[in-house]
């Protein structure tokens, strides 16, 4: 005779709900679809894979020149901000979202190239003002054509509004990224996972 199934408690969620919700590698309700995180692991492997084709392009592009990526960041970025006003270390450090020592180092690389030129800030002896030599305004007017024609290339089809909303979310994810890098630093494993490994280690030398 067939068991009766007990009849499930009002309100719980099923086994099988508790058990997706358990995998599922974010809470968010408008990051799931009908319940699942496949499409945000999608987005995420893209976001990924977009990054690194990023850092390959600068990479190509800086070999091009006979520069690191990292110097050709900080004269890319350089560039752009001397148009807006005076450069500074910690200025470049906040567009790059790097560490402001890492930029002083690259700085004076490119000075050392003739490529930038450092002088002391009229207002604040602790700082420096930055800007492009002509040997570095040469560089990148020399690479602007190329520029112009990977970028209408590699942003095509996009719109004003989408543009918009993708360097909105771009930030975000640069500002919060520090953090979430110190959330993955402090995380240990529990005590069951640490056993599990010990147990393998142990059945795998025991058959060597």
């Amino acid at each position: 005779m067939p068991r009766k199934r007990s009849p499930a408690l009002k309100g719980a969620p099923a086994a099988g709900a508790r058990s997706t919700a358990k995998s599922l590698t974010v809470s968010l309700p408008e990051l799931l679809v009908d319940g699942s995180d496949l499409k945000f692991r999608e987005l995420v492997a893209d976001l990924f894979a977009a990054a690194a084709g990023m850092l390959a392009l600068r990479r190509a592009l800086a070999t091009s020149v006979g520069l690191s990526a990292a110097e050709y960041a900080i004269l890319l970025a350089t560039w752009h901000l001397q148009k807006k006003g005076a450069v500074g270390i910690n200025t470049l450090a906040g567009q790059l979202h790097v560490a402001a020592a890492n930029v002083t180092a690259e700085v004076g690389k490119l000075v050392k190239k003739g490529i930038l030129d450092k002088q002391p800030h009229p207002k604040d002896s602790r700082a420096v003002l930055i800007r492009l030599t002509s040997d570095g305004t040469a560089i990148l007017h020399e690479l602007t054509p190329l520029l112009r024609r990977i970028n209408d290339r590699l942003f095509s089809g996009n719109r004003a509004r989408d543009m918009d909303a993708v360097a909105n979310f771009l930030h975000h994810i640069a500002e919060e990224t520090p953090n979430s890098i110190h959330l993955a630093k402090s995380f240990h494993p529990g005590t069951s996972v640490r056993r599990e490994r010990q147990r393998k280690t142990v059945a795998k030398e025991s058959r060597q």
